[in-house]
């Protein structure tokens, strides 16, 4: 999964890097930016820790019950990528996606000084940034963890959601393609 965010970070972390170069919040040592991205890495990280986790603890239970994981996975993949749909098209969505497209804003309003704030501004980012992804990261984890397919699929997703101009259009329209993907599942089952 950090992998797959690279794109999404490198604006905020090349931002950070700038703005500090232009004496605009005072000079800072090239250990804040490590700080910065050890903070970003950290939230997702956690995140990515509970998943698996939680992707081990759902396989174990399901062989317990003698249900077949496939069958299962069958039955709620449709649901998990209606689920992912209707969230690309929230408030919280949005909001998060908007925090994620202006780092330039959120340095210059909300820059905290030394390696502490350096720290917590990728952890505030890293937040935000989750806020964004969550969802499309757990439908991952049904379509096809390890995918390389998917991974590339959901990396431009992304990419194209935080980086190009007409970002929040996209992620309504992936919202709805993927609730509509969903549906097309259930209908067909």
């Amino acid at each position: 999964m950090l992998a797959m965010m690279i794109p999404s970070v490198y604006p905020w972390v090349v931002s950070f890097s700038s703005l500090s170069k232009a004496g605009h919040v005072g000079s800072i040592k090239p250990t804040w930016v490590l700080l910065f991205i050890l903070g970003y890495v950290a939230i997702w990280s956690g995140f990515s820790l509970t998943l698996m986790f939680s992707h081990l603890q759902l396989d174990a239970m399901l062989s317990r019950v003698s249900t077949s994981g496939k069958d299962f996975y069958s039955w709620a993949s449709p649901w998990i990528l209606i689920s992912v749909g209707l969230y690309q098209l929230t408030p919280i969505k949005n909001a998060c996606l908007k925090h994620c497209r202006s780092p330039f804003h959120y340095f210059l309003t909300k820059w905290k000084n030394g390696p502490r704030g350096a720290l917590l501004m990728g952890i505030s980012h890293g937040a935000f940034c989750l806020g964004c992804c969550w969802a499309l990261m757990l439908a991952m984890f049904f379509l096809g963890l390890m995918n390389l397919v998917w991974m590339i699929l959901f990396t431009l997703i992304v990419s194209v959601e935080n980086l190009l101009p007409q970002g929040e259009f996209f992620a309504k329209f992936v919202g709805i393609g993927m609730t509509g993907w969903g549906i097309t599942l259930i209908l067909g089952s």
